[in-house]
């Protein structure tokens, strides 16, 4: 097996950073097995050792928004909420952060090829353009969990609202990933508990209906899997409802930088 090779690990992350990423990690293939069958790395990239992931934060403000504009003489109070959740939100905090990631995670994938080693990248996440696809998938799966590559790249772990959580960030980064042929040097894994738990609750207060907890997980142990599951269907019927679009982000307080 090729011996993981540093520079181009750290000329990867430079570049990472340079075209817009704030966080940078990578996993071994190894860290992914026991995925379900046609999901590990090394089933979609032949002679895979590698899956490197990014991540952008949110902007805090755009992600608080129900405070805004609650007096203003020109957005009418019957479309606040439509024009902050469905449009500010959404486009800011989803549709941009996912273009500015799927564009670095491309180039990254071209840029490894280059050097001779094969890499396939996925589009992030389903946003609104791609709903079709999202709407195709069997419990509106993605083709491939950017969430378990972010885990274990060591960029956070899984919290209770089921997303990762970060020390920098808490749960408000979006990442993507490129799976690749290269020998990569591996980040450490989260060594220290993220998430507050069930001495927070907060999101899952929040989004009650939404969030189910698993039962059984140690509630010291760094969370590499999740601890609960959410029912995505709910989540979007709910969304429409009570304009709770990224709520379980909003309230966690791990990680703020402003107040």
């Amino acid at each position: 097996m090729a011996t993981a090779n540093a520079a181009l690990t750290e000329t990867m992350r430079e570049r990472a950073l340079a075209e817009g990423a704030v966080l940078f990690g990578v996993a071994g293939v190894d860290r992914f097995d026991g995925a379900p069958r046609g999901h590990h790395p090394a089933e979609m990239v032949r002679g895979a050792r590698s899956v490197l992931t990014i991540g952008i934060p949110l902007l805090e403000q755009v992600s608080d928004w129900e405070e805004l504009f609650r007096d203003s003489e020109l957005v009418p109070a019957d479309l606040r909420k439509t024009m902050l959740q469905d449009y500010l939100y959404s486009v800011v905090n989803y549709d941009f952060i996912n273009d500015r990631l799927d564009q670095i995670a491309l180039s990254l994938s071209i840029a490894l090829q280059a050097r001779g080693f094969r890499s396939l990248m996925f589009p992030a996440t389903y946003g609104p353009r791609h709903r079709q696809f999202h709407e195709m998938m069997p419990g509106l799966f993605g083709l491939f969990s950017q969430r378990h590559a972010a885990v274990r790249a060591g960029l956070g772990e899984f919290g209770l609202n089921n997303v990762v959580v970060t020390p920098e960030y808490g749960p408000r980064v979006r990442f993507n990933s490129v799976i690749t042929q290269a020998p990569l040097v591996p980040s450490p894994l989260l060594a220290e508990k993220v998430c507050l738990g069930t001495g927070c609750l907060r999101c899952v207060e929040r989004c009650g209906a939404v969030i189910r907890l698993l039962p059984g997980f140690d509630e010291g142990a760094v969370w590499l899997d999740p601890v609960s599951r959410t029912d995505k269907a709910a989540c979007r019927a709910q969304r429409r409802e009570e304009f709770c679009y990224g709520s379980c982000l909003t309230v966690c307080p791990v990680g703020r930088h402003t107040r």
